[in-house]
């Protein structure tokens, strides 16, 4: 039986080729990963970037249907020298491929291939290789007997703001690669015939996999199928590259095993050190004067956020992000403690009520408390771009934003944070009675998607206010969670 390679199927072969083969042969043990939200959502918004990309061939042809539909509309739709979208190919040896954009050149009497992205660069790594995914493409067509002439990527333009209705002419850069795709083609199709080869077999050894020697970041979806020996917080969460090497020849795979004389750095040898003594550290003093330098009152906040990759508001860039909802926890300095929020209802109102409500009610003195500053800080010179009238006012915010979230980077180590500083993994250490866990939306993907379901999809008013419910509390407990793990260190400092 001949399997069919596509390129998601060639993508995944090169993260990992006993994924693949799994997937295709023996799909019934394959561990399969969570279709996540944010996944669904890069996909959504690949369809969205498609749309707008293929106003910029007028005289396009989408091919649709079947698989033998799509295989003869696009045969029969060639001979007319018709520009297709997802003109779909599959060759003898089970090459199959669907091109995003097919448009015939006159002058050279051949087919010009065009692949869109999302992204507003050409990207080249193992998850992301967008040279290898149009060589791929390439490749598959010219087996189908067709012959290609140039190699096109288009993708979406960093530096376009909206003015008006989208203009695709400006919000894409479409980028000559087929220099490049000549020169690595025979390497790809090499790839390519080993992946079929691999495909071929009716059996691999299920005991151990090629991401055995990767980061975390990059393992196949079915890794600890693969790697069960590997514990969920291993020596890859601590080094990387010629030391993982170096500890996996010598079976080390848990952090605990380690040598005391093996050549870390020092944010390393503290990983480790938290793994072998299961004890936290904690430096009193430097948390006791990192909190000393706060003002009162203090503003623990937090915000939520939308996205596309191209710009959905006059003003706003590719990527940009739409700020549509805020949590600001006040704590004075005698303990009492207020709380505001603010929920935009549409994309066009949202940034304007929420920076109303903020200057309403922070005052022009106090500390404002946030977990990973870049993001919020980020937001307001973005909204200080959008809104010039509350230059000042977000301006003087971003002076006097605290990050929280760098205590537990270097005064507050725990083995149970499992080396990460998120406020996710050191709430439930600190304070397991404060879990996300119970509430219908668990991160800010979901909020993301849910805030986007009840401005666009929702049609009942009953449903639309549960998701808000669900969005105030969700954000709400992100400023709780600080004002809590700020009380927590302000006992430990007490003692």
């Amino acid at each position: 039986m001949t399997h069919t390679l596509s390129k998601t199927d060639f993508k995944e072969y090169l993260i990992c080729p006993k994924w693949i083969w799994l997937k295709k042969i023996k799909p019934e043990q394959c561990v399969a990963g969570e279709m996540s939200l944010f996944m669904e959502k890069l996909i959504q918004d690949g369809y969205e970037i498609e749309a707008y990309a293929q106003q910029l061939f007028p005289d396009g042809i989408n091919v649709t249907g079947t698989k033998e539909v799509l295989l003869a509309t696009t045969k029969k739709l060639m001979v007319q020298r018709k520009t297709l979208f997802q003109a779909t190919f599959q060759t003898e040896e089970g090459l199959f491929a669907k091109i995003d954009v097919l448009v015939f050149d006159p002058e050279s009497s051949k087919w010009n291939i065009y692949e869109i992205k999302a992204s507003s660069e050409i990207k080249t790594d193992l998850q992301h290789n967008h040279i290898k995914d149009i060589i791929f493409q390439t490749i598959t067509v010219e087996n189908a007997g067709v012959d290609v002439g140039k190699s096109f990527i288009v993708h979406v333009n960093k530096e376009y703001r909206r003015s008006g209705d989208i203009n695709p002419k400006e919000l894409f850069v479409i980028e000559d690669v087929t220099e490049v795709v000549q020169k690595e083609k025979e390497s790809v199709r090499g790839e390519i015939n080993e992946a079929l080869s691999l495909l071929k077999k009716e059996d691999v050894a299920l005991d151990g996999c090629a991401c055995l020697f990767k980061s975390h970041g990059q393992r196949c979806d079915s890794f600890e199928l693969f790697n069960p020996n590997v514990p969920k917080y291993s020596v890859h969460h601590v080094v990387t590259g010629k030391k993982l090497q170096a500890l996996l020849s010598d079976n080390i795979l848990n952090i605990k095993d380690i040598p005391d004389d093996f050549e870390l750095t020092d944010i390393q040898r503290g990983k480790v050190d938290l793994q072998k003594t299961g004890q936290p550290f904690i430096d009193t003093d430097a948390i006791r004067e990192t909190l000393s330098t706060l003002v009162f009152p203090l503003y623990f906040l937090d915000y939520e956020t939308f996205g596309k990759p191209y710009p959905i508001l006059d003003g706003y860039a590719t990527n940009q992000q739409i700020v549509f909802q805020v949590s600001i926890h006040v704590v004075e300095e005698n303990g009492d403690m207020k709380h505001f929020e603010y929920l935009g209802s549409d994309l066009k109102s949202a940034t304007t009520g929420l920076l109303k409500m903020m200057r309403a009610n922070i005052g022009p003195v106090g500390s404002v408390i946030v977990w990973n500053e870049g993001f919020e800080k980020g937001r307001n010179t973005e909204l200080a771009e959008i809104h010039p009238e509350y230059t000042e006012f977000l301006e003087d915010i971003n002076g006097r934003v605290f990050d929280l979230m760098l205590v537990f980077k270097k005064d507050f180590l725990h083995p149970d944070f499992n080396g990460s500083t998120s406020i996710k993994k050191v709430l439930p250490v600190l304070l397991p009675e404060l879990s996300y866990k119970s509430l219908e939306i668990q991160d800010g993907t979901m909020a993301m998607s849910e805030w986007e379901r009840s401005i666009k999809d929702v049609t009942t008013k009953e449903e639309r206010e549960k998701i808000r419910e669900n969005l105030l509390k969700y954000c709400k407990l992100d400023t709780l969670a600080m004002v809590e793990i700020w009380k927590v260190l302000k006992k430990i400092i007490a003692t």
